[in-house]
């Protein structure tokens, strides 16, 4: 399955939750929060994706498998079963100030083979941890996420992404964190096969990465200060526009006296204006607000007329094809 870019929060509970998880369970977890986070704001899920409670409020979850692969050569499906299994035997460790819980991450999975969907069940718990963001998030592009091949350049992924201060981490903390204090008992081994693997990767493909410093204690190396580095060249552009649209102001594109007639006269919502802006970019280039201002009065006076229930839609869609037409009259004329 093509994966749509976006940019999905992660609770910082599960940024700095203690874990040792494979690429592939990785994965499943960045599809899992990205479906919660759409199930829970109202949006609209991919028609394969299915969420069911059952009576004790535990949800059962249904995804195509395809998901949890990175692109259409990835056919690692042995892969996901062996995923879903270390999953089910998993208990998912968090901390906050109050409270330390464990508590198993996913049960009972099934793939459908001629489906080719994957059904589990997971502890409402685990959701709220997913979107627990009172102790802050972290953002990052869902593509590349899922694109990483060192689980370790995903860790440092989801905790530098948007970081803009140096940060520094024990290293008793850091192997901790990954899962690894038995693992890696050699500083130099810590170094050499966290560390450096999973910063040539983020050098490599990644909006964020990082320059690092040792920390001695004395003569004994006991902490590492992780300076982010930012490499916009990395950044999706599409998402980038997404954002710099966000952020200007509805009246940019919008004159004052039109943003007051949509408000007043179709009910629309600041957020519904900035979910169209890109629409009003186009009209505002070319019509002026004399000539917008007499097309809506128009379209409201029609949609009196004709009895329209939908009076937002209706106006989008009439804008849109107003939009085409201009197009069609300035660049597709011979």
């Amino acid at each position: 399955m093509k994966i749509n870019n976006k940019e999905v929060l992660q609770s910082y509970i599960l940024t700095t939750a203690k874990y040792d998880y494979s690429v592939y369970e990785k994965r499943i977890l960045y599809r899992l929060i990205e479906v919660f986070q759409k199930y829970t704001t109202g949006n609209k899920l991919n028609d394969k994706v299915i969420i069911q409670k059952d009576l004790f409020d535990v949800n059962i979850v249904t995804l195509p498998v395809s998901m949890f692969l990175v692109n259409e050569v990835d056919k690692n499906h042995h892969r996901i079963k062996e995923a879903l299994i270390r999953l089910e035997n998993k208990i998912f460790e968090y901390e906050d100030d109050t409270t330390w819980q464990l508590i198993r991450l996913i049960s009972e999975p099934k793939i459908e083979k001629y489906e080719q969907t994957a059904t589990f069940r997971i502890n409402p718990k685990i959701v709220e941890a997913f979107l627990d963001f009172s102790k802050g998030f972290k953002k990052y592009e869902l593509k590349i996420a899922m694109e990483f091949e060192s689980v370790y350049s995903m860790r440092f992924y989801e905790l530098l992404s948007n970081q803009k201060t140096p940060i520094n981490y024990s290293i008793d903390t850091l192997k901790d964190l990954f899962k690894v204090s038995e693992k890696y008992k050699r500083i130099n081994d810590f170094f050499r096969y966290v560390i450096e693997p999973a910063k040539k990767e983020l050098d490599k493909c990644s909006p964020y990465t990082f320059h690092y410093e040792s920390i001695k204690t004395g003569r004994k190396i006991t902490g590492i200060r992780f300076i982010p580095i930012h490499q916009p060249q990395f950044e999706d552009e599409s998402l980038k526009k997404q954002k710099a649209m966000k952020q200007m102001s509805n009246r940019w594109f919008i004159p004052k006296n039109i943003e007051d007639y949509l408000k007043y006269n179709y009910e629309f919502t600041d957020k519904e204006l900035n979910n169209n802006l890109s629409l009003f970019e186009s009209l505002y280039n070319h019509l002026s607000e004399e000539e917008l201002l007499d097309f809506l009065v128009d379209l409201k006076a029609q949609s009196v007329l004709y009895e329209i229930k939908n009076l937002k839609a209706y106006l989008i869609g009439s804008l849109k094809h107003k939009s085409e037409q201009i197009f069609e009259e300035k660049y597709m004329k011979k």
